[in-house]
């Protein structure tokens, strides 16, 4: 992956293309975990202790999902379709603990913004726009999850050297 910290940053056309192609594949991948989470503890989506680990469960499983896919060089199948690697600020493969340190500053903005929304005015649900707002006008078009994890999604064109 040499070269890497010289490659362009990925567009934002490119980010939205490969989010929306993401949320279409875990609409599957947490539609079969959630199947075996209620089957396995016959939750029915009652209020409660239950809910609340449903709601953990689901964490967990999209941040395997993505802690697994992002690190040592390894891309999601949407960004490996868009052409997209995650890397550090110096251009290496992310390893584990940063990609899992990335994908908690995401939620982290996610569910802040969810939160404004819901409990101090509607209108702060725009906040939801604030990542790729940031990017739009980011010297390197990285969101704030990438600043603060320290990594850059970048478009590499050229497949991995095996």
């Amino acid at each position: 992956m040499t070269g890497a910290a010289n490659l362009p940053a990925a567009g934002l056309w490119r980010r939205f293309m490969s989010i929306t192609y993401e949320c279409v594949l875990l609409f599957g991948v947490l539609f079969f975990f959630n199947y075996a989470f209620s089957a396995l503890t016959q939750y029915k989506g009652q209020p409660g202790p239950m809910h609340w680990a449903f709601q953990a469960f689901n964490v967990l499983v999209l941040g395997a999902y993505f802690a697994g896919q992002w690190s040592d060089g390894r891309r999601t199948l949407p960004m490996k379709t868009m052409q997209l690697r995650l890397v550090t600020r110096e251009g290496a493969a992310v390893g584990r603990a940063r990609a899992v340190g990335r994908f908690l500053v995401a939620l982290a903005i996610l569910v802040a913004a969810a939160a404004a929304g819901t409990y101090v005015h509607w209108s702060l649900w725009v906040l939801l726009l604030a990542s790729p707002a940031w990017a739009l006008f980011d010297r390197e078009q990285q969101a704030p999850y990438d600043r603060i994890a320290g990594t850059r999604l970048v478009h590499d064109a050229l497949p991995p050297k095996r």
